[in-house]
């Protein structure tokens, strides 16, 4: 076809088989594809449509970071998907309808390829292919809501959407995170934030009540396990030509004085020549206010500039220019939080349940939302 921008998807086997019109090899791919990732009637078309989509080439690259492409780009572009229309979404060839299974891509990059497909001519696919540049990129990225960084960059299918409704008792901290959000998706300063407290008591939901939130708006987040703290400057660098806003999310974090990866993270924070991007934020929650561990050997001995030891422990925390504390509620704001959580499915709390409530909270980890959702979820079992 003689591509110049789109100039890998001949080598693509599967499209290979539509040009070649070896059906068979090419019904063994749209199988696998239907079955997985088809959203559309038409699974041929709308493979290329993916491919077209998710292609890494200089066009891509240009909307994705928000900058402009020139008109000889763009004609050479016009010609190639002109190209494309003809030879490839043209074809009269087999037809293999998706089954409906679930995806777990995101709403807008389903709604995407399925306008994609459906394009009419050539120049609508043109039209269609640079606003989905533009406004999700292209890649994994573009795909989902949510993400897990393990040396690799995977989404995540089925996202656990908590929303702030079911967080009780936490009204200060969740206009404060709702805030300092919103001001990061409208490109105003917003501050790294550390979620702090006694456990259960909704740091790690209310992050993730955030994504529910926002998410139409483009936030996405970024889970990331401690040993993998020091790829942070790789992976925002990454991110940053990518159209959407970032949380890269750390949970349950805490330092042992020997670990090296504190030290990492507050060279992601602050520290390093290449400055942050603007779309790239961190979000960390921890059964500690101060990160790293300390003992009182650390205070009263070992090191012979001890105020430098103990400055040093303190300064990771101090680089998060928000922090929250989640306290454990008392006896009556737990039972509020459970009388809420029944309110939702339709129960009235009784003097009976009442009860229950405070022998379970005795037995199960004390007072805090999470022991209210084990609770509730305990009486839902015994339901006939």
């Amino acid at each position: 076809m003689d591509l110049i921008v789109i100039n890998d998807i001949e080598q693509d086997e599967c499209i290979k088989c539509l040009i070649e019109r070896d059906s068979y090899a090419l019904l063994r791919h749209m199988v696998r594809f239907a079955e997985t990732e088809g959203v559309t009637d038409d699974c041929i078309r709308e493979y290329v449509a993916s491919y077209l989509a998710n292609d890494k080439n200089i066009v891509s690259d240009i909307l994705q970071r928000g900058g402009r492409i020139g008109s000889d780009l763009m004609r050479m572009l016009s010609s190639d998907l002109a190209s494309v229309y003809k030879n490839l979404f043209s074809k009269k060839t087999i037809k293999y309808t998706a089954s409906g299974n679930p995806t777990g891509y995101c709403d807008e990059y389903i709604s995407s390829i399925r306008a994609i497909t459906n394009s009419r001519d050539a120049h609508e696919l043109t039209d269609r292919l640079l606003e989905h540049y533009k406004t999700l990129g292209c890649g994994v990225t573009a795909k989902y809501i949510a993400f897990k960084y393990d040396g690799v960059l995977e989404g995540v299918s089925d996202v656990d959407l908590i929303s702030f409704d079911a967080l009780v008792g936490i009204d200060y901290q969740r206009d404060m995170l709702i805030d300092n959000t919103r001001a990061f998706i409208n490109g105003k300063t917003a501050n790294n934030v550390l979620l702090f407290g006694d456990r259960g008591t909704g740091k790690s939901s209310s992050v993730k009540a955030l994504l529910n939130m926002f998410h139409k708006d483009g936030l996405r987040l970024i889970e990331i396990p401690k040993q993998h703290i020091k790829d942070i400057p790789k992976l925002s660098k990454y991110l940053a030509g990518k159209p959407q806003k970032y949380i890269i999310f750390l949970d349950d974090l805490s330092f042992e004085t020997h670990e090296s990866e504190y030290r990492n993270l507050k060279i992601a924070m602050e520290g390093q020549l290449q400055a942050n991007p603007d779309n790239v934020i961190i979000y960390a929650t921890s059964n500690r206010r101060h990160l790293i561990r300390e003992t009182w050997a650390d205070r009263d001995g070992g090191e012979v500039h001890r105020n430098d030891q103990i400055q040093e422990t303190m300064s990771l925390a101090e680089r998060f220019g928000l922090s929250l504390v989640f306290s454990a509620p008392n006896q009556k704001e737990y039972l509020n939080i459970v009388r809420s959580m029944l309110a939702e499915k339709g129960i009235e709390m009784t003097g009976e349940l009442e009860k229950q409530a405070i022998v379970w909270q005795m037995n199960y980890g004390g007072r805090n939302g999470r022991c209210a959702k084990q609770f509730i979820a305990s009486l839902a079992s015994k339901e006939k």
